[in-house]
């Protein structure tokens, strides 16, 4: 349906005598309009039935999305955006100007969010009440604040009235915006929530998120330089000892974890992937470079790869030597590889040089990648042997790539 054509249906729907215009790029505004008789029961009515009209889905069908983009964003490896918008002020508006037109005021917004939404492909709901519930899957914290700053804007630009606002003489958006890796939807939409909270106590019409990704590189640097310069003040303690004080798991760690998840998998009878990564001409570095120094860099990558870990929601530990395990629980065969070529991808990010590396001068690794779907016939001695056989493959053949084993 047209822009045009939805203002028409409101208008027919609500019987209100409205002077409007819509811009270009599709935004209804609405200067003044008379306030008609109240029929809050029919008035009900008529708005859902506009509301379907617009494809503005409900509460349920915001639920069932949901779900379906966050295991898709999971098996994908993809940012998933969550944002809770609010009118600002909509209980006074609704007091002073009334059901019908409160009602008509939320058809005009909705146009106005749907409008921006259609443009990114986002998926947008109506939450409850006066809130708004969007979902953006595979774009960057940025991208999704970039969306979210466009949504208030719209809302902003539809120019509709409201005196009883304390913070500007139309209506105005309020946005609570969170973007994670898929690890826990309550929490996802806890943080939305809390963000909003954050936004209307911050004096309304503005956007509040998480931006810590937006800044993840730097970020990690700054961490990184941290962990080393605190590990080298704990002379006193040895390698094993600063992973853990880290939050870096051991041997022992994994194969509780690995004994867990193997049951766990087996029970629901899903795919278990597992790798392990070995930094290629480490021990090299170590003879020339001392003890010391080769701890040092591998808390450095240690540090790295956890918090990779950590995003994508996957269970890592160091093992011995220069050798680091990952286990991926659910998805598909694709999805271990996603994962292991993400973490081949952070330790380059991290340029850490290696003069002893025969091609490259900065460490890289060499990656040992299987699956199974747990069973009395398939074992994890079983998923072990496979992965070590890919990593030898992978060394072989020189190094700095994944080697699968089916």
């Amino acid at each position: 349906m047209a822009h045009g054509n939805r203002a028409d249906a409101i208008n027919k729907n609500f019987n209100v005598d409205t002077k409007k215009s819509v811009d270009a790029e599709g935004v209804v505004c609405i200067k003044k309009y008379q306030q008609p008789e109240e029929k809050p029961t029919s008035e009900l009515s008529a708005f859902e039935q506009v509301m379907q009209q617009m494809n503005i889905a409900d509460r349920d069908n915001f639920d069932s999305k949901y779900a379906q983009l966050w295991s898709e964003a999971s098996d994908d490896l993809e940012l998933l955006s969550v944002l809770i918008c609010e009118i600002d002020f909509f209980d006074e508006y609704n007091e002073n100007y009334g059901h019908q037109a409160s009602s008509f005021m939320l058809l005009v917004v909705a146009l106005a969010l749907k409008t921006v939404c259609e443009e990114h492909g986002a998926y947008l709901a109506r939450y409850k009440g006066n809130e708004f519930g969007i979902l953006v899957k595979g774009k960057t914290a940025e991208s999704a604040h970039e969306i979210a700053e466009k949504l208030r804007s719209a809302v902003e630009k539809s120019n509709t009235e409201h005196k009883y606002s304390e913070v500007a003489d139309i209506v105005t958006l309020s946005i609570g915006l969170s973007s994670v890796y898929p690890t826990s939807m309550q929490v996802e939409v806890k943080q939305a929530t809390s963000a909003l909270s954050i936004a209307k106590m911050s004096g309304c019409n503005q956007v509040s998120g998480n931006l810590n990704l937006r800044n993840n590189r730097s970020q990690r640097v700054v961490n990184e330089k941290v962990v080393v310069e605190e590990t080298a003040e704990s002379n006193k303690l040895n390698l094993a000892q600063m992973m853990k004080k880290q939050g870096i798991n051991n041997n022992s760690d994994f194969e509780l974890h690995f004994s867990s998840i193997w049951k766990e998998s087996s029970r629901d009878e899903e795919l278990l992937s597992m790798f392990t990564c070995e930094l290629d001409h480490f021990t090299e570095y170590s003879q020339h470079h001392g003890e010391k120094t080769a701890d040092k860099l591998l808390l450095t990558v240690a540090g790295a790869l956890k918090k990779k870990c950590d995003a994508i929601g996957c269970f890592m530990a160091y093992q011995k030597g220069a050798r680091f395990s990952v286990i991926i629980h659910g998805g598909n065969a694709t999805k271990g590889l996603k994962v292991s070529e993400m973490i081949k991808t952070t330790l380059q990010e991290l340029k850490l040089e290696n003069a002893a590396s025969p091609v490259k001068k900065i460490f890289t690794m060499s990656i040992g990648l299987s699956n199974i779907f747990p069973s009395e016939l398939n074992t994890m001695k079983m998923l072990v042997s496979k992965v070590e056989a890919a990593l030898k493959v992978a060394k072989n053949n020189g190094g700095d790539q994944v080697g699968v084993e089916i």
